[in-house]
């Protein structure tokens, strides 16, 4: 009896032998298991800026996949935060590096691969520029109103990092609630972000304020009459082809001051200095407590100029005209011909002949001998109109004798 209990004793131990091996072999099996997006950490980022260099891009969102063994177990109570990936920027030097990553796993697991074994990281130029604060309202205000008296603290900031990050930033930008602006002046704080040209954000720069402080008021709006005196005229080897001017202006403020405003004078436009055509910002003159609407910032003076060409050509002296010369005397100029230049429109001063200018001398109170005159060259008709006419030489000699 005794015996048949031990032979059931080691049966039974044999069976769970067996058993144990089944579930370790196949229902715990040892598998093989991809972890994607594994953050990586960059260690001795701090010793670049004591090099003058800094990291082109966004390095707050590295990663990599990774490849571990372990069995189903191990592996369906694996914590993510438990991988821990580095990689190490220590020396290295300005231009494209491919930099290892270093991936540490669980005791109970085995790394067996690195999809991405190096990261490309760009190092650059470490350089800084100080950028105005520019704030959006974000939202709709009542019609009729918007944000004014807007202060900003501080009115500048710091934006450092890598040569072609730093570059590639058009504005700091801060963004208000345009619905929480109200008839009392309140500061609001928001967080600044780099903005590109095309608005988006800029990463791997830093800013040198995390907050910024807002005060602004609402105030309403009200459109009126403006007057912009243009004064001048365009230099002579350029024509005014066209010249647009706004006539009303929308304004913003108090109730009480916009009340007092019927209509709004800007700074003038000097014509004299311009060299080609553009648009010129419109500046007007307000009163304290009274700024220029949103809807206005972009008025401008629109100026159309063209240039002109300039022509030369000798004009005979045969055909000059005398003007007031007495009827008992006749004159005659000494020098045959006359050097004239003339500025107009191209089409014009290409097509120039003599026979389109008529030369005269005024010989007034002078009579018989040999006389120093002042030549003039004016066009023969209104409509040739040339924008300026020299003749050379300045004085002629001119003989005046009596009518035989």
């Amino acid at each position: 009896m005794v015996k048949n209990d031990n032979a059931l004793k080691i049966l039974s131990l044999l069976i769970a032998i067996f058993l144990w091996l089944y579930v370790i072999g196949e229902v715990n099996p040892t598998v093989t298991q991809t972890i994607e997006n594994i953050p990586v950490s960059l260690l001795n980022e701090n010793t670049l800026e004591q090099r003058d260099l800094a990291i082109d891009g966004d390095v707050e969102n590295l990663t990599v996949d990774i490849v571990v063994e372990g069995t189903r177990g191990d592996l369906n109570r694996l914590d993510r935060d438990e991988i821990k990936a580095t990689a190490d920027i220590f020396g290295y030097e300005k231009g494209l590096n491919h930099v290892p990553v270093q991936v540490d796993v669980p005791e109970n697991l085995k790394l067996t691969k690195i999809k991405t074994p190096k990261l490309e990281i760009l190092l650059e130029d470490l350089v800084s520029v100080y950028k105005e604060i520019r704030v959006n309202f974000t939202g709709k205000m009542k019609s009729g109103t918007e944000a004014g008296d807007v202060s900003v603290s501080p009115a500048e900031i710091e934006v450092k990092g890598a040569q072609n990050a730093v570059n590639s930033v058009e504005s700091v930008q801060v963004e208000v609630n345009a619905s929480e602006v109200t008839d009392e002046h309140r500061t609001f704080t928001a967080e600044p972000s780099a903005i590109s040209k095309e608005g988006n954000p800029v990463y791997g720069v830093s800013l040198s304020a995390e907050n910024i402080e807002i005060e602004t008021v609402l105030y309403h709006t009200k459109t009126v009459p403006l007057t912009v005196d243009v004064k001048g005229r365009v230099p002579e080897r350029y024509e005014l082809e066209d010249i647009s001017v706004p006539d009303e202006i929308t304004i913003k403020g108090t109730k009480k001051a916009l009340t007092q405003i019927s209509s709004v004078e800007a700074e003038s436009v000097d014509l004299s200095k311009v060299t080609a055509s553009t648009s010129l910002a419109v500046k007007p003159k307000l009163p304290e407590g009274v700024e220029v609407s949103e809807e206005s910032q972009n008025d401008k003076v629109e100026i159309k100029i063209r240039g002109l060409s300039t022509g030369r050509l000798k004009l005979s002296t045969a055909d000059c005209v005398f003007n007031h010369l007495d009827e008992n005397l006749k004159a005659h100029v000494n020098t045959a011909q006359l050097l004239v230049a003339f500025i107009g429109q191209k089409q014009l001063v290409e097509h120039a002949d003599q026979k389109d200018f008529v030369l005269s001398v005024d010989l007034r109170g002078l009579g018989e001998g040999k006389h120093l005159v002042s030549p003039k060259v004016t066009p023969v008709t209104k409509n040739m109109k040339f924008r300026k006419i020299t003749v050379k030489p300045r004085k002629v000699e001119v003989t005046i004798t009596k009518e035989s």
